[in-house]
């Protein structure tokens, strides 16, 4: 490994650190949950996803691996909505919401994946006669089908909690 390659690893390894640790600390208090507005994130990301792939649309015999990366995505976005603990606060009734350490480990496995798949794609693409434009497709699919499938596995529970119906704490 050159020196080069050592500094694309570790580099995003030096900057995700700060970052996750704001985020853990911003995810562990209670926030309120604007449970109405969880549709827009995710909306985005499918729109541009589904710009980008027109653009350039995917071949017949990528289908299966931008599937592929649709699946997990929504298995990665499911389980991190899960994570999110929601209650109704007791003084004002409002929703809030509370990222737990699953949700931050989600999180964490998820970069850690998408790090370890771009450096060994990297080097293995030629060997295996990926296309770039194929991963990136994918991690975009991915990317949009987890937020899609987090906000509404979140926006589900939500309004059972809103409804009074009890949500099993997770």
């Amino acid at each position: 490994m050159n020196q080069h390659q050592a500094l694309q690893i570790f580099l995003p390894i030096l900057i995700l650190i700060p970052v996750l640790y704001l985020r853990t600390r911003k995810m562990s208090k209670a926030q309120p949950l604007k449970w109405q507005y969880l549709w827009v994130r995710p909306a985005f990301f499918v729109a541009v996803t589904l710009l980008v792939l027109a653009g350039s649309p995917p071949g017949a015999d990528d289908l299966p691996w931008l599937a592929l990366a649709g699946v997990l995505g929504a298995g990665g976005g499911w389980q991190w909505g899960r994570t999110m603990a929601i209650e109704v606060h007791p003084e004002n009734g409002t929703l809030m919401v509370k990222g737990s350490q699953a949700a931050t480990l989600v999180l964490v496995v998820l970069i850690l994946l998408r790090l370890g798949l771009k450096t060994g794609l990297q080097m293995e693409a030629p060997a295996w006669h990926l296309k770039a434009v194929l991963i990136t497709d994918a991690s975009l699919v991915f990317s949009a089908v987890l937020f899609a499938v987090r906000g509404l596995e979140m926006f589900l529970r939500a309004k059972k909690v809103m409804n009074g119906e009890a949500v099993p704490s997770r």
